[in-house]
């Protein structure tokens, strides 16, 4: 796991940080492949805390945009 974060960062890979998440979990920004195969257009790799995250960008952009999180939607 480290050779791959070593090669993400090399590569240039954007770091997310706490602030990006306004507060939440990393859980709730992760890709869960809605597609299947990850092929939505939405997966996009981030660094969090010296590691490498898949992440779905639309549920990033709710966050960060202050909409509900998936998790309060469902709890709906």
């Amino acid at each position: 796991m480290a050779d791959l974060a070593a090669a993400l960062a090399k590569r240039g890979v954007s770091t997310l940080t706490d602030e990006d998440l306004r507060g939440n979990d990393i859980k709730v920004v992760k890709c869960r492949a809605c597609s299947g195969y990850g092929a939505c257009g939405y997966k996009t790799f981030y660094m969090y805390d010296g590691s490498p995250y898949s992440v779905c960008n639309l549920r990033l952009s709710k966050v960060q945009n202050g909409e509900a999180t998936p998790e309060q939607k469902d709890a709906v």
